[in-house]
């Protein structure tokens, strides 16, 4: 072979594996329906779930007891209500946040979710 040509295909064997390597780490925006069906099938996938706080239920976190166990209540687009367990410190002004984007994984009656997006609200909407 040429050099020319192993080059080529080293480079084309890099690029499949970043392809590859992509493919595996690509997670899906659900509602909490979706995420439960999506759970049956394939228990391990990453989720983003974009959901509105539910500032009439409880909230738990005692960072005394546990500083690493967030419990609160969200509703996703579609309006289903689901306890979401988040096992990290509660995030901060996590209140003054107007929508989240949960990030983790249905597990049966509850969301455990890993990461915890905040949308600020805008400035420049009307209120």
């Amino acid at each position: 072979m040429k050099p020319v040509h192993i080059v080529i295909l080293v480079v084309i064997s890099i690029g499949l594996a970043i392809a590859i390597s992509f493919y595996g780490d690509t997670s899906k925006y659900v509602c909490f329906n979706e995420a439960d069906e999506i759970m049956k099938d394939k228990p391990n996938m990453k989720l983003h779930v974009v959901s509105k706080l539910s500032k009439d239920k409880p909230e738990i976190y005692n960072p005394q007891v546990d500083p690493n166990y967030f419990e609160f209540y969200a509703s996703d687009t579609a309006g289903v209500e689901r306890r979401v367990v988040y096992k990290h410190a509660k995030p901060q002004d996590l209140d003054k946040t107007d929508k989240v984007v949960l990030i983790g994984y249905s597990r049966g009656d509850h969301f455990e979710a890993r990461e915890i997006l905040k949308k600020c609200p805008s400035k420049y909407e009307k209120k």
